[in-house]
């Protein structure tokens, strides 16, 4: 940012772009203006979980029941990424096979995929990751997020951050572990979207993010 001649900025992003935008914000407060989140990630929590509220606690209980549900594909990126890897590189059909499903699970489409993209808009995703070999490269990530310590997760977010809730996406933090979490000066719940949201209506989440940061524009 600053080679393109921005000493401060805001940072923006959901699912990893969530996490990136949250280290930003840590290790740069004095150049992150404010952070636009669209979830809060899965929760890591260190402390005693009776200091916690009711609903931080079912949150974190319904986390962990997620995880258990939903998680194999992670627990598989985190552990083993080259072994699908393989496999994922060798067949277009098992490839699409693979990133569709999380497109249909995740997203607000009410069990049919293309309610919430276009078949183009599928095949073009999927095509981008095979033409380009990169859906090894995608998984590794999850095993070098895997290796973070654990004190790192417990660090709270001082910059002003906005947090975007979406009815379809994985796990719905409540308002009181965003505010332990990190600076919240919002919180947005929206009436439709999913874990992919940005994708499923890019202009609404456009016109948000110019509405949030907005006040943090310089004159």
């Amino acid at each position: 940012m600053g080679r393109l001649g921005y000493e401060r900025f805001g940072a923006a992003g959901g699912d990893i772009g969530s996490g990136v935008s949250r280290y930003l914000a840590l290790d740069h407060p004095d150049r992150v203006v404010a952070v636009h989140r669209m979830d809060a990630g899965l929760p890591v929590y260190l402390g005693d979980r009776a200091d916690l509220a009711p609903e931080e606690r079912d949150f974190l209980d319904g986390a962990a029941g997620w995880a258990a549900a939903e998680g194999a594909y992670a627990a598989m990126h985190r552990t083993k990424p080259q072994t699908a890897a393989v496999g994922l590189y060798d067949s277009p059909a098992g490839l699409a096979a693979w990133i569709v499903e999380k497109l249909r699970a995740w997203s607000d489409c009410g069990g049919d995929v293309e309610r919430a993209f276009t078949r183009d808009e599928i095949l073009t995703n999927v095509t981008i990751y095979w033409l380009t070999g990169t859906i090894g490269s995608a998984m590794r990530m999850y095993r070098v997020n895997g290796a973070f310590p654990a004190a790192q997760h417990a660090r709270r977010v001082e910059v002003p951050s906005d947090f975007s809730l979406f009815p379809a996406d994985l796990v719905r933090p409540p308002r009181a572990w965003l505010d332990r979490i990190a600076n919240t000066v919002r919180v947005r719940e929206h009436p439709r979207g999913g874990h992919f949201a940005p994708f499923e209506d890019p202009r609404s989440y456009a016109e948000e993010l110019r509405e949030f940061f907005r006040p943090y524009r310089p004159a």
